[in-house]
């Protein structure tokens, strides 16, 4: 019997929107996902917001270090010409916007991008009573590990990944580095998932996450397996490939 998987949209429909922007957390909303998946940075004056790169170029028409950067700097910036035209003018936004349109209607995944965020990141999820329904996300052990000293009640997801040495992932490295830290989620680089490693993690209590997943086919073969849950960039055709065959609700 196939698994039924949760489908997460990367970035937001990252596929289509411009990522980590409010309308592509609204669009994702739209499609009915279990899960949205966004990025998220602290500016120079301590405000949390999405971005994904370490600066800001590639995605707006500014410079600089998301770091560096004040939050009137940011929210001047354009965030959506990049992918097109007709989102010119999106802006960034601030982590608590995205919690008050989200509302505890799906999971979202916050992740995490550099050690020392999870502090800002937890005080603005515990001010907008989002504990419940968030989980940190991050590829950096020592944030989930703070993580769970500072707020046990949230949940926790360990990212690792490609690792070069197959037999890493064949002696279960991941779900060790996972429990070491407190995790209680793993997501795993698609290419490691198998269906030994997710018995094993199951054993232990771990969910298993594969990212990210493109292909309705390897999809399919990951809801065989028993993968608890699937990041996409493109949650429409995921999730109308798996009702149309009947992997996903």
């Amino acid at each position: 019997m196939t698994h039924k998987p949760l489908i997460t949209a990367h970035r937001g429909f990252s596929g289509r929107f411009p990522e980590n922007s409010l309308r592509a957390v609204k669009e994702a909303l739209r499609l009915g996902v279990d899960g949205i998946e966004v990025d998220a940075r602290t500016t120079r004056d301590g405000v949390v917001i999405l971005m994904h790169d370490e600066t800001v170029e590639r995605t707006t028409n500014g410079s600089g270090r998301v770091g560096d950067l004040t939050w009137a700097e940011i929210r001047r910036l354009d965030a959506g010409s990049w992918k097109g035209e007709e989102f010119r003018g999106e802006p960034v936004p601030r982590l608590e916007e995205v919690l008050a349109e989200t509302a505890g209607r799906v999971v979202l995944h916050v992740e995490v991008k550099e050690p020392g965020g999870e502090e800002a990141v937890l005080k603005v999820i515990r001010e907008c009573g989002a504990i419940e329904w968030v989980l940190i996300t991050s590829f950096h052990p020592e944030v989930i590990k703070n993580t769970y000293s500072l707020e046990p009640r949230v949940g926790r997801s360990l990212i690792v990944g490609w690792l070069e040495n197959a037999e890493d992932v064949k002696k279960g490295l991941p779900i060790h580095l996972a429990l070491a830290c407190g995790a209680n989620t793993l997501a795993l680089y698609r290419g490691h998932v198998n269906r030994e490693i997710i018995a094993y993690a199951h054993q232990r209590l771990l969910s298993i996450g594969a990212w990210t997943v493109n292909e309705v086919g390897e999809a399919a073969k990951l809801a065989e397996l028993g993968v608890d849950n699937i990041t996409t960039d493109h949650p429409d055709i995921m999730l109308n490939y798996m009702r149309e065959n009947g992997i996903c609700k």
